[in-house]
């Protein structure tokens, strides 16, 4: 999960709970909106230009959500901007998201099972039948930096995933799978090409 930081004499500090000041009830109120939509299997793109208010309610949020019983995976698309190997960031985030929610990792029988499978279509069925199909609680997928979309080498493949997740929705086990995109880019910015599946999402600006 994301660390907040602000900057003190040139060195990075840890941000604070109490310096939001005049944007506590602004934050409050996001974070209220945020729980609501995700305790309603409702996915959601929260965009807020302020980066430490951002991550400050990333990080109250997954809070927030641990408390209700909601299990999250928490990843970073920054590794868009430098991999260029879908394979090897859907494999990676594959393990990063068994580790985040106490799972065993896939076997080796599992991966070869899929190695002739898209990546894409790949993490969708380990999301089917080695997480959803395991845990009795609601699960949400948490991506920041979404501003990566806008340039990323494989930001088209990440859409891909977006759309599966949304198709698959139709599927009893995803009932309880909720998606979240962090970002200071405007929906409008993502939406303007036609790949971010804009229907699926509610709009929170921070």
């Amino acid at each position: 999960m994301m660390r907040l930081q602000s900057e003190a004499n040139g060195r990075s500090q840890p941000q604070r709970r109490g310096v939001t000041g005049p944007f506590q009830e602004r934050l409050m109120d996001t974070k209220a909106r945020v729980v609501t939509a995700v305790l309603a299997h409702q996915s959601c793109y929260v965009q807020g230009e302020d980066a430490p208010l951002r991550y400050r309610l990333l990080t109250d949020t997954a809070l927030r959500l641990a408390e209700l019983n909601q299990l999250a995976g928490y990843f970073d698309l920054s590794d868009l901007a430098y991999q260029y190997d879908l394979t090897t960031w859907a494999q990676n985030t594959i393990r990063l998201l068994a580790i985040q929610l106490n799972l065993p990792l896939p076997t080796a029988v599992w991966w070869k099972a899929h190695a002739e499978n898209d990546p894409i279509d790949t993490l969708v069925q380990f999301i089917a039948e080695q997480v959803l199909s395991q845990v009795n609680q609601p699960v949400l997928l948490s991506f920041d930096e979404a501003d990566q979309l806008l340039r990323a080498p494989l930001a088209a493949d990440f859409w891909r995933l977006l759309h599966a997740l949304q198709a698959a929705q139709k599927q009893p086990a995803f009932a309880q799978l909720t998606v979240v995109l962090w970002g200071k880019v405007a929906w409008k910015a993502l939406a303007e090409d036609g790949r971010f599946p804009a229907e699926a999402f509610k709009q929170i600006v921070l």
